[in-house]
């Protein structure tokens, strides 16, 4: 590969894996870079992303828009927006086409109430209710991230404040509204208008309507393989599980090229080891994380140790290593996201990551650790050590000191 066609492949993948973190981007601070490559190589883009994912990519000057649809339709992680709150999401940019070039809270609220009260399979929107403003204002500070939205004057500190003063009922909040930017949000290929129900949208995401088998197979593994955390091939549909046994090579090398970045591929299945293409950091500089690494160990070296070897770990045997890992945890730190540490919290802390990273499953009575958990234990099954600052797999000098209230 020539100097040239290195630094193309290079430019590209810096694009890919700019939307592939944030499907549409807008010409300000660090995107703008982004937008000028991937006007540069928007034929060579867009081929990739029909190729490899069945994704379009719409080009602007000043926006970059990757109508991106998910393999799985499954919230994933614990800041993923409600059931309510997607709807409302959708409801304000429907709404926001009645609107000029600036809108306020109150406007929005109006005009989703009545919108809803015309339909009568839409839940009724009521603003006189707390949880709804909340609701209302947590989704138009989405759409303001977003660059739909826009805070007047740029301060953004008042209008937070303005927003807070409409969720108690006793003020308002004004945005600019880029409509443009309005109309390139939704990615469903059905317009919603136009769907019979929630179901129609759901099975347009499938990647079934590919031109032939293969493509939307490929289509189907390969948006696992960028969106997932790791992919068991054990977890496939039994047609995609065949393609993917068959054709690993080929698609483990379009994602390795593809977001120049690296795939760690095992019997078992394939995952992304990228920090930057991560939607879950893991782990961070807090006791609960530290107590996610550290359980993690534990439930490795807990299925080595079983006769026959086995994956499932039932919840009370899931209770006693949770408290075996909090006497020891109590050695270095007093508290676990400011609470007392206990079995419990150690638990409620340290399962929903592990959870939503993969790296266990639910199951009857239980939970079921995963092939890729064994990444995440102890340098050469060293497993914890045994105490003070030891105890951790990191020091515990990385761990943020705790506050006067924490101490309390």
């Amino acid at each position: 590969m020539n100097r040239l066609s290195g630094q193309a492949a290079h430019e590209q993948s810096t694009v890919v894996r700019a939307l592939l973190q944030q499907p549409l981007l807008l010409r300000r601070g660090r995107h703008t870079h982004t937008l000028d490559l991937a006007r540069r190589h928007q034929a060579e883009l867009r081929a990739w992303f029909d190729h490899h994912l069945g994704w379009r990519l719409h080009i602007e000057r000043d926006r970059l828009r990757l109508f991106k649809t998910p393999a799985s339709t499954d919230p994933q992680g614990h800041l993923a927006p409600t059931a309510r709150q997607c709807a409302l999401y959708c409801l304000i940019l429907a709404v926001l086409g009645e609107c000029g070039k600036q809108t306020v809270l109150s406007e929005l609220a109006e005009k989703i109430s009545a919108l809803t009260g015309a339909h009568s399979r839409l839940r009724r929107f009521d603003p006189t209710y707390h949880r709804e403003r909340v609701d209302l204002v947590a989704m138009v500070r989405l759409l303001t991230e977003q660059g739909v939205l826009a805070t007047v004057g740029g301060e953004s500190t008042t209008t937070r404040s303005q927003e807070k003063e409409y969720i108690s009922g006793t003020g308002d909040a004004l945005y600019d509204v880029d409509h443009r930017t309005a109309a390139l949000l939704l990615a469903s290929p059905v317009p919603p208008a136009q769907a019979d129900g929630p179901q129609t949208l759901a099975d347009a995401l499938e990647p079934a309507r590919a031109d032939t088998l293969d493509e939307g197979l490929r289509h189907a593994l390969m948006r696992r393989l960028v969106d997932d955390p790791a992919v068991h091939w054990d977890d496939l549909p039994a047609q995609q599980r065949d393609f993917a046994r068959a054709r690993a090579d080929a698609l483990i090398t379009a994602v390795r090229l593809g977001l120049d970045t690296r795939v760690e591929v095992r019997t078992e299945g394939a995952a992304v080891i990228d920090d930057e293409l991560s939607d879950i950091e893991f782990p961070k500089a807090s006791a609960a994380s530290f107590a996610t690494l550290a359980l993690a160990d534990l439930l490795c070296t807990h299925i080595d140790s079983s006769h026959p070897r086995r994956t499932y770990v039932s919840h009370t045997q899931l209770h006693d290593l949770a408290q075996q890992l909090s006497s020891k945890l109590g050695q270095v730190t007093p508290n676990i996201n400011g609470q007392p540490i206990s079995a419990t919290r150690v638990l409620d802390a340290c399962l929903p990551l592990l959870l939503q990273l993969g790296l266990v499953a639910h199951a009857p009575g239980g939970i079921q650790c995963r092939p890729v958990l064994a990444r995440f234990r102890a340098p050469a099954g060293q497993g914890l050590r045994p105490e003070g600052e030891e105890l951790m797999l990191f020091g515990a000098h990385d761990l943020p000191q705790p506050t006067t209230s924490e101490e309390s």
